[in-house]
């Protein structure tokens, strides 16, 4: 077998970069375009990405010979030891440069500051981790660049709950229109829609409103909005108020306050 030294690459792969990402609800559900401002390492134009100075390259590197390795050769008790550890010089690559550039300074990459463009997708949540390949730090003497890393954070609706692709809210209607039906008005993401509320009604009950959920990343078709409904109750009645309050209850006087069991309820 070959137990020769072997040299480590010149060619490095670059360092991944990692940046938040901040959406309003709407931005998440519907998707959103952002012009990210990032700062990062790329090659030196000047040098190509090797480090060393126009016109030169580098060369066989003095301290380990090329090789990389450096030998060394110690007593004990068991006799010769002997170790090889990286070169410091050209840190195991077997290659030094003696004319550094003088833009990067040898380094082979530069910092500048670029704008990424970046599209999110409709259908992202909260704390989702997004990555954009070859967006990172360029590699080093013409390694590949690494990753940008996206941690999207979606800000919190004040009517609207998310579950999945779904929506949930509470709707409340007043107890005229519980008990007696008819049309209202509610804020949906797609704006304000007309809502029918059947006759009857009773707090608990929901009304569904489909498609105006939210869609899944990468997937045809959206959730639903489910309303569950809440009934208001006037807590002061004027004169003719309470006249017709009065009214109706001696029309239905033969109901009767009573406890549920756990199946009626």
């Amino acid at each position: 077998s070959d137990l020769r030294p072997q040299r480590r690459s010149r060619s490095t792969r670059g360092e991944d970069l990692f940046a938040r990402v901040d959406l309003s609800f709407e931005e998440a559900a519907f998707g959103a375009h952002r012009d990210l401002r990032v700062e990062r390492l790329q090659a030196c134009d000047a040098c190509g990405g090797n480090g060393a100075e126009a016109g030169t390259s580098p060369t066989r590197c003095d301290g380990c010979g090329g090789v990389g390795q450096v030998q060394d050769v110690r007593q004990s008790i068991f006799g010769t030891v002997m170790t090889s550890t990286p070169c410091r010089r050209c840190e195991g690559t077997g290659e030094e440069i003696r004319s550094r550039c003088t833009v990067c300074r040898g380094r082979g990459r530069v910092g500048v500051t670029d704008t990424v463009p970046v599209d999110i997708p409709a259908g992202v949540t909260d704390g989702l981790e997004v990555r954009m390949a070859g967006q990172g730090h360029a590699g080093r003497a013409g390694g590949s660049a690494g990753d940008l890393y996206l941690s999207l954070h979606v800000a919190p609706h004040p009517l609207f709950e998310r579950r999945g692709q779904d929506l949930f809210a509470v709707l409340e209607v007043p107890m005229t229109t519980a008990a007696l039906g008819g049309d209202v008005t509610v804020a949906t993401l797609d704006g304000e829609e007309r809502v029918s509320v059947d006759a009857g009604t009773q707090p608990g009950d929901v009304v569904r409103l489909k498609g105006h959920g939210v869609a899944s990343v990468g997937r045809r078709g959206r959730g639903d909005l489910f309303l569950t409904v809440t009934v208001t109750i006037p807590r002061r009645l004027d004169r003719d108020e309470r006249a017709l309050l009065e009214r109706l209850a001696a029309a239905r006087g033969g109901e009767a306050p009573r406890l549920l069991g756990p199946e009626e309820r």
